[in-house]
């Protein structure tokens, strides 16, 4: 205590000068209103910027809780986006008959999704989440926006396997637009992004950027879909005809969802032509 009251008399006259200051400080800025914004502006702005680094620091030290919880949250939207894809693709399998008059055909198509496919092979497949129970059927064709894909090979319930465009076995039979000369395309299992149509005459004129679609004489699949575009054509010395490589429109690395074609009149054309007979005939 005596140690205090030593220290207030030797800085008497310094300790009563600071009392004063503080006081005439006090008044001058509670009296002037320009005096008590400075200082109204100077205490918000020191507040806001301690504010800010403690929220950095309180969210740097619970970054790890935050993180869980966006992912558990990402998880709940994903699950969310599934059940949506769901009940729309449900929606959609409502279908409705589609006249073709120019190719003489009547088709209904199954939205599916695509889910498994390969493009590095051979013998390149795909499999799709729609079955025999979804009316699909080994023989239908599968298509998108931007060309075939496929035709169906084997189903189950509700799964089916697609014998690939790209695969070496897969035959569709293609025309040229400009003048309907049709051929036969195939995959050398080459490259992916082009297919080669074969057993177009020598004699046929046809140019870079020409476009080859189907002709419609399968009916797995509608005509006058676009496959691609002529990127480069020759004459094979050995058979005569015409070597055109197409560029295909539709990447297939990228494929996610198609639609099988259900030929509303493939039985009936599959029956007239099974019962072909010439012994007996008369014209």
């Amino acid at each position: 205590m005596q140690f205090i009251l030593r220290i207030i008399v030797r800085n008497g006259l310094f300790l009563f000068y600071l009392l004063l200051a503080i006081i005439a400080f006090t008044f001058t800025f509670r009296q002037r209103v320009y005096h008590k914004s400075v200082v109204d502006k100077a205490g918000t702005e020191f507040t806001g910027f301690m504010d800010d680094k403690i929220s950095g620091m309180t969210q740097f030290i619970h970054l790890d809780k935050t993180n869980r919880q966006l992912q558990e949250e990402n998880a709940e939207l994903r699950i969310l986006l599934e059940k949506l894809k769901t009940e729309r693709s449900a929606m959609h399998s409502v279908r409705d008959s589609i006249s073709n008059p120019e190719f003489h055909q009547i088709y209904s198509f199954i939205p599916v999704e695509i889910v498994n496919n390969s493009v590095m092979q051979t013998h390149n497949m795909m499999t799709i989440n729609k079955g025999s129970r979804q009316g699909v059927r080994p023989g239908m064709g599968l298509i998108s926006s931007n060309g075939v894909l496929g035709f169906v090979y084997k189903t189950s319930d509700n799964y089916a396997r697609v014998m690939s465009t790209l695969n070496t076995n897969t035959r569709i039979t293609a025309q040229i637009k400009k003048n309907q000369y049709f051929g036969t395309l195939i995959w050398n299992g080459k490259d992916p992004r082009f297919l080669q149509l074969q057993e177009i005459p020598k004699y046929i004129p046809i140019e870079i950027g020409d476009t080859i679609e189907t002709d419609g004489k399968s009916g797995a699949v509608p005509g006058g879909i676009m496959i691609g575009t002529v990127a480069e054509s020759e004459i094979n010395e050995l058979t005569g005809d015409l070597e055109i490589e197409v560029k295909l429109k539709e990447d297939f690395a990228r494929l996610r969802y198609g639609q099988v074609v259900v030929n509303l009149q493939r039985q009936e054309i599959i029956k007239v032509e099974r019962n072909d007979s010439t012994s007996n005939a008369q014209f």
